[in-house]
């Protein structure tokens, strides 16, 4: 027989294997799909968008080159000082630019203002990509002057939509913001280098000799010299970053100059560290698949267990230990690789949702991210399931073909199991049983937090509300902070706004905040009646009138006055400035009664804690919105600040509609900013109904993503403590047998089956309770909640009930065996 035909029909015995035991091709192909698919989809992301060139010539020479502040673990923006720097003494890094992203209005007559992402680059920036222009010219070094005239080059797309592809467009001016620009080129289609940007305008970044750490944020990158890889430019890099250092010791003691990869620091991938982060987790997801492959080798083994005759015959009539393990793994191989498929499918729907779950920041993302299965993921995927085969197949074969082969053959036709490990049987069971009472209640209860805050209704009228987030063009282009004449001029721009907001026949009311509801940012605090304890909460800032306009109810104390919003002087002792808190950190920090409590901000960014001043709770609000708030986390606790006009920038704008969709008052909303300020820029318009129920979207996808992974730990689990248990008391037989036959009554037999069993059941549950103690310290897991003792009872009565269900079967059928059969065997 030729290998050929061997392989062939070893195949076709793997697929009547997967026929034959149903029970086990059904849980270990899911938790093997499951598992390869977060594994193939997540490689594809991370190879297609962190690894992959630059779709530009020679598109993986280019680089990024950043000043990173290891003391804030965070990249320095302002370095002009050092750009003018690299730019003279780097040589293996050439055509060093520098941009900066811009958010002014384009201003077109005849239609409202829309903000635009522009960068501000320099005019070496165009060289580094060699991409030709479709029209005119790219920006020149003589652009970059600060008496020169204003120029932009806009994309194809620009071209086309706003211009009707007008041939005579290098004799048009565009306005940006309040300045008139002529266009003297045009980028081809696709083009939006640097990150996904369609108008450029030259950077004025003057002469060298500017201040260190001065000058507004900047992003630098270049291109490698012939011959120089990343290695050699970063020693360089590096001489030129100590001779600065050694010139400003006081400024330049935790900063470090860096060059990577160009997407990687636009992506926050800096350093080794971090692209060592995503490396680890897809270790992570390559353990998550080898976890659930020992969970079916587990399987397989009980069934290779059973075929311990066959096995032993076989090698009675001349099949080789290698020849027996090949066609074990080929049965593996079979079904990992039709798993392999599904979870390749799978991945494939899962990334296309993601695709559409994120088109409305498209604009915001890289012009290279895309979410697809990549060909390299279909390649990572088959040897997944190599690996797999391997695990399933060829370990337990191993075993079985080892030196109790022979035993094999002494129990043919006696229906015994072949294999007695003893202790070790035991070992699994209570390894088992561990594994699910630890991984099973906080999968669970992520999947519940998921779905109910994805299923749950926002809380309040939120298709009557537009939203739109508010800035300033000369105020908000990355600084940590505006200036205070900047803060002063959008104030006054945004209360006069209101007004006019206020005076619509459409809009019945206008508030605003720093971010939508339910996307407050994080932050640490601590309460003054348990010091030393950090929590993490939400922290919005919002105006006076935030919670009538929605309508949300005061269930305690007061709601904001307008007094709350005057800044506090430093030396004021508490109580302080009064703050409102939701039901949720009321109920959790102060077991309800939080009116009159205090509490403060807690800074852990250098390592020690850094507290700020006391805030006094003055009421208590209710949860809100509840649509992305019905979570488990503790950041559903949330602290809310009184702000005015100005105080936050941007700001995002809350317009409560009388009547007709929200989204048709858009382009009276850019048309009133506009009449304010053509300098006033408006982004993200779109209705509240629209942003919530995207985000519920992605929790819902985040759902199902949970709920995979938990519906096929728990089959796995399940299948495993079955079979484990099953095949345990399957070895007894004869031993029942034998006891029956000296008298032994049939209830003490099945107390002592089953004693041993709840004491196999009982150890693994107190070893998974531990474990599950310790990843919930470790971890923050949601075991804390409320829900979590209920979802830990009903796993432990889940999980116990089929141990006891496995060994009732094999018990049963142990008790028909006649005496005379069992003595016989023996």
């Amino acid at each position: 027989m030729s290998a050929f035909t061997s392989w062939r029909l070893d195949v076709k015995l793997g697929f009547r294997m997967l026929v034959k035991y149903p029970g086990l091709a059904l849980s270990g192909g899911i938790g093997i799909a499951v598992a390869v698919a977060i594994a193939a989809g997540g490689f594809s992301v991370v190879q297609r968008n962190y690894l992959a060139p630059l779709p530009f010539q020679e598109g993986s020479r280019i680089v990024s080159i950043e000043l990173w502040d290891a003391q804030a673990n965070q990249p320095e923006p302002r370095i002009l000082h050092d750009f003018h720097a690299w730019r003279e003494g780097l040589k293996s890094i050439r055509e060093i630019s520098a941009y900066r992203s811009l958010t002014p209005n384009l201003i077109t007559a005849g239609v409202p203002p829309e903000s635009v992402h522009v960068a501000a680059i320099s005019a070496s920036g165009f060289g580094v990509v060699r991409v030709p222009a479709l029209l005119g010219r790219f920006i020149t070094p003589g652009d970059e002057h600060n008496a020169a005239p204003p120029v932009v080059v806009i994309g194809e797309d620009v071209w086309r939509t706003r211009f009707a592809a007008d041939p005579a467009i290098l004799s048009r001016t565009l306005q940006l913001g309040a300045v008139s620009h002529l266009i003297v080129g045009v980028m081809p289609n696709g083009f939006a280098f640097p990150v996904n940007h369609h108008f450029w305008v030259p950077l004025k970044t003057g002469l060298p000799g500017v201040e260190p750490l001065t000058g507004p944020p900047l992003a630098v990158f270049g291109r490698l010299a012939p011959g120089a890889t990343l290695a050699s430019a970063q020693v360089e890099l590096s001489a030129v970053g100590q001779r600065t250092a050694r010139a400003y010791p006081a400024l330049y003691t935790s900063l470090r100059p860096q060059v990577s990869p160009y997407p990687l620091p636009i992506l926050q991938v800096h350093g080794s560290g971090d692209m060592a982060g995503l490396l680890a987790m897809q270790g992570l997801v390559v353990s998550l698949l080898v976890l659930v492959c020992l969970n079916v080798a587990i399987l397989v083994y009980t069934r290779t267990a059973m075929r311990q005759a066959e096995i032993g015959l076989r090698t009675a009539l001349g099949a080789s230990r290698g020849r027996i393990v090949a066609q074990l793994f080929l049965e593996a191989l079979v079904l990992s690789f039709a798993a392999a498929l599904v979870g390749i499918v799978i991945a494939a729907f899962a990334l296309r949702a993601v695709t559409g779950a994120t088109q409305h920041i498209s604009a915001d993302l890289p012009f290279w991210v895309t979410f697809q299965l990549s060909p390299q993921g279909v390649l990572y995927a088959a040897a997944l399931s190599v690996l797999a085969a391997v695990i399933v197949g060829v370990v337990p074969g191993l075993q079985a073909t080892g030196r109790q082969v022979q035993s094999g053959l002494r129990v043919v036709g006696s229906g015994g199991a072949g294999m007695r490990l003893g202790k070790t049987w035991t070992v699994l069971i209570v390894a088992q049983v561990g594994f699910a009472v630890a991984l099973l209640p906080p999968s669970v209860l992520n999947v519940w937090g998921s779905l109910r805050s994805g299923l749950a209704g926002p809380g309040f009228a939120a298709d009557q509300f537009l939203s739109a987030r508010l800035g300033i063009d000369s105020g908000d282009h990355g600084d940590s902070a505006a200036g205070p004449s900047q803060s002063a001029r959008f104030a006054s721009r945004q209360a006069e706004l209101i007004r006019r907001l206020e005076d619509e026949p459409r809009i019945a009311r206008v508030t605003f905040s720093m971010s939508e509801p339910g996307d407050e940012p994080g932050a640490h605090i601590e309460a003054q009646d348990n010091p030393g304890t950090v929590q993490v909460v939400r922290s919005g800032r919002v105006a006076v009138n935030y919670f009538t306009t929605f309508d949300v109810p005061i269930l305690a104390g007061r709601g904001f006055h307008p007094s709350d919003t005057a800044p506090a002087e430093p030396s004021e002792p508490p109580p302080g400035p009064a703050v409102l808190v939701n039901r949720t950190l009321a109920q959790r920090l102060f077991g309800g009664n939080a009116l009159g409590k205090h509490l403060r901000y807690v800074d852990n960014t250098r390592g020690s804690a850094q507290a700020g001043r006391w805030y006094e709770i003055a009421g208590v609000v209710s949860d809100f919105p509840t649509g992305v708030s019905a979570g488990m986390d503790d950041a559903d606790m949330k602290v809310y600040h009184a702000v005015t006009p100005g105080q936050v920038l941007p700001a995002t704008l809350a317009l409560r509609m009388r009547s007709g969709p929200p989204a048709t008052f858009s382009q009276r909303l850019r048309a009133l900013a506009g009449s304010v300020d053509p300098e006033l820029y408006l982004r993200d318009i779109r209705s509240l109904d629209e942003a919530l129920r995207k985000e519920q979207w992605i929790r819902r996808l985040e759902a199902g993503v949970l709920l995979g992974v938990t519906l096929s730990v728990l089959l796995l689990s399940s299948a495993g403590i079955y079979a484990l248990m099953s095949f345990t008391v399957s070895q007894r037989r004869r031993e029942i047998g034998i006891r029956v036959a000296l008298g032994a009554s049939r209830t003490r037999i099945v107390v002592a089956v089953f004693s041993r069993a709840l004491v196999q059941l009982a150890a693994g549950v107190a070893i998974g309770a531990i474990l599950g103690i310790l990843l919930t310290r470790s971890f923050g897991s949601s075991l804390t909640q409320d829900d979590a003792p209920a979802v830990l009872a009903a796993v432990v009565l889940f999980i116990s009930t089929v141990g006891l269900l496995a060994a009732l079967g094999p018990t049963r059928r142990s008790l028909k065996v006649q005496p005379t059969e069992a003595l016989r065997e023996q």
